[in-house]
């Protein structure tokens, strides 16, 4: 099965009889957040693993490639996966809605759940992150799952691993994607694998442009540190506007290759991969 090929839908977790916290809108039309307030705008279920994604939104990048531009909501989503693919001319509105930390802990507390993973643009920015993190973990003894940029550091002790986006390891070209040198991005993963929390590292290949030979400076500046961690390298799929392509299973082949000269734990996703498992809207 294709990414095309999506199963069966199964109902939404409003038809399952759940109802929902409604956050509030002032009338100027901008946000009023209950207290505390998260930036949480989205979360997804997965019943058969058991895993649950909250979308934060906001970001301390630019990324001219950034799948935000087109779709707020988990791409996983039946209604969503053809975004993959498709690349709208307008960019997607930002969310309005906003939940309250009691908010997520209640709907979370509806569901049976094994993971969660911190996820959207950039979590990291969310003040309320460390004590959400916390109250989870007490509550439902989760796996948290933290993926971010690393830019900017918070407290992590609640937090079992974390997922990083490597966007480039050449300073120039990381500054011309994100709009951010990547100098506090290089020193944090340094650090906190020396502090030993639980890493993996994925980086997207833009041929021409994040090209094979970006993967292999990435690649051979993870194997300084720990050739062990393990690396996923991404396919690019059309967002903003910009010339890239999407590249070809070979390409995602060839750079799998030449990632494996420096590490271990090397998986090149190639854009064709089957979906096991439903996703479905939980807010």
């Amino acid at each position: 099965m294709s990414l095309t090929d999506i199963p069966k839908k199964a109902g939404s977790f409003r038809e399952m009889g759940y109802k929902l916290p409604v956050p509030d809108n002032n009338p100027a039309g901008g946000i009023r957040k209950s207290s505390p307030g998260t930036n949480i705008y989205h979360i997804s279920y997965t019943p058969q693993t058991k895993e649950v994604s909250l979308f934060f939104w906001g970001c301390n990048f630019s990324c001219r490639g950034c799948l935000s531009k087109k779709g707020t909501g988990n791409y996983l989503l039946p209604e969503n996966i053809h975004l993959f693919r498709d690349n709208p001319a307008e960019t997607v509105q930002p969310p309005v809605h906003f939940l309250s930390v009691a908010d997520v802990l209640s709907i979370l507390g509806g569901l049976d759940i094994q993971t969660v993973l911190f996820e959207g643009q950039e979590p990291s920015l969310d003040e309320s992150l460390p004590q959400l993190a916390k109250l989870i973990h007490t509550e439902f003894r989760t796996q948290n799952i933290l993926c971010s940029n690393i830019n900017k550091l918070v407290l992590l002790d609640d937090i079992d691993c974390i997922q990083l986006s490597l966007k480039a390891v050449t300073d120039s070209l990381h500054l011309d994607y994100t709009g951010k040198s990547n100098r506090n991005v290089l020193n944090n993963l340094k650090y906190l694998h020396a502090a030993g929390k639980k890493l993996s590292i994925a980086s997207v290949l833009i041929p021409g442009y994040i090209d094979k030979d970006e993967i292999e400076l990435i690649a051979g500046f993870i194997s300084d540190i720990n050739q062990g961690l393990p690396f996923n390298i991404l396919p690019y799929f059309k967002a903003g506007q910009n010339k890239w392509r999407c590249p070809t299973i070979s390409e995602m082949e060839d750079s799998e290759r030449i990632a494996r000269k420096y590490l271990t734990h090397v998986y090149a996703w190639r854009g064709d991969e089957e979906i096991k498992y439903e996703v479905m809207k939980i807010y």
